[in-house]
């Protein structure tokens, strides 16, 4: 069923009152990531997960139960086989390795939250909306003006504690730990004002092809993320793992510069090893390929070098043991994964909670896209927290990798800049 043009964020304000709600939305709809975009609303069922610690909702009635939360996700989406929606937060992965979380959080969010929507909406480009489930809802259908909100940094960081990290871990490299690490560290925020606001802002500050805002529970989540974990579409399955950034204000030179880093091409390409590693676990055999290697794709404010890892899949492969598969996304990790995600708790100090996850949609066919948790603000009450990292290899300049994670914040810190 097809509708009129509609006004997606005042959609979104209305319905986010009434229970969970999820916008996925390519904001730069012509760029070679893009994808579809929807509004889910009003669950009909939802789970969630702390630790092993799971919750279950469906037909009225709340079931409370300890266990593996990726099998219970598993066994949620069987039972329901419809429209999925939510996010897998990083520490998940502890369910899949020997592997723990023992830093503090700086935000309660569920690891894992999930709902099958009575309301999904899809929309183009042009915002002409279908109809796929449910009905919309009066609303007032008008254009859209964010207020005001407040900002102030809270907590984070300094400048020297991070590059002795950075230092520690090249130690580690040197020794041969690992020969890759992702580090990174959260920005805390006094936060005061509406989510969708700082949404809405974060979009016209930089559109990117895979940004997403969600509320429910009293937590929101706006992201800006450039990058896609992993998608799927019948027997095919892709991954487009993003390692380098040049800043935009560089222009064509600056392009040209990141296109030639031999740093930059040789940290791209240790993930693409991992990524094809990770679909080599359960892809056909001999299907696994590179299809894009070291592309650079324009965003608003920065440059980045994408690859595109792609793979055939065995008749009925399960979706969500694809995933487990190749989770968390290896951008996130560094390399070896295992070896990094172990030096990732030891070094940092904070445990990472949604950021680095994944979050996107299943359709009832099993189809499924999630993009990669970066990029991220989580609200929790009046407190905002933005993670931003980079890859650390051997040749790593500690001021430069922290100057990038600043490059990176730019999406929260030039809102009161």
């Amino acid at each position: 069923m097809k509708t009129n043009r509609i006004n997606i964020p005042n959609l979104i304000g209305h319905l986010r009152t009434d229970g969970p709600v999820i916008l996925l939305e390519s904001q730069m709809p012509d760029h070679p990531s893009s994808t579809k975009s929807y509004v889910a609303a009003s669950a009909s069922a939802w789970i969630k997960a702390r630790g092993d610690k799971i919750i279950m909702f469906s037909k009225g009635k709340k079931n409370k139960f300890s266990g593996d939360p990726w099998l219970a996700l598993s066994e949620f989406y069987n039972a329901h086989r419809d429209w999925m929606f939510g996010y897998l937060g990083y520490d998940l992965k502890n369910y899949l390795e020997n592997l723990e979380s023992s830093n503090q959080p700086v935000e309660d969010a569920p690891d894992l939250f999930f709902f099958t929507p009575e309301l999904l909406v899809e929309f183009d480009k042009d915002y002409n909306c279908k109809l796929l489930k449910g009905e919309l809802p009066e609303f007032e259908n008008s254009s859209y003006a964010p207020s005001d909100f407040k900002l102030k940094p809270a907590k984070s960081i300094d400048r020297q504690n991070y590059q002795d990290k950075i230092r520690l871990a090249q130690k580690d490299i040197y020794e041969g730990e690992y020969y890759e690490i992702n580090l990174s560290h959260p920005l805390e925020f006094h936060f005061e004002g509406a989510g969708l606001d700082l949404y809405e802002k974060m979009k016209k500050l930089g559109p990117v092809p895979f940004g997403a805002y969600m509320s429910f529970d009293g937590y929101e989540v706006c992201s800006s993320s450039p990058e896609r974990f992993l998608g799927r579409s019948g027997n095919k399955a892709w991954s487009q793992p993003i390692k380098g950034t040049a800043p935009k204000s560089g222009g064509v030179e600056s392009a040209r510069r990141l296109a030639e880093s031999e740093k930059e091409r040789a940290e791209n390409l240790m993930i693409v090893d991992l990524v094809r590693n990770d679909l080599n676990r359960i892809a056909e055999k001999g299907s696994v390929k590179v299809s894009g290697l070291f592309e650079i794709q324009s965003f608003e404010t920065v440059y980045q070098m994408v690859s595109t890892v792609e793979c055939t899949l065995p008749e009925d492969t399960d979706s969500i043991e694809l995933i487990k598969s190749c989770f968390p996304m290896g951008s996130m990790t560094g390399a070896p994964k295992i070896a990094a995600m172990k030096a990732i708790d030891n070094n940092e100090e904070y445990k990472r909670g949604i950021y680095s996850g994944a979050l996107g949609y299943f359709s009832p066919n099993g189809d499924f896209d999630l993009n990669v948790i970066i990029r991220t603000a989580v609200i929790e009450g009046n407190k905002l927290v933005y993670p931003v990292g980079g890859a650390i290899t051997s040749d790593s300049d500690p001021e430069q990798e922290w100057e990038e994670t600043m490059l990176k914040a730019k999406a929260i810190t030039d809102l009161f800049s």
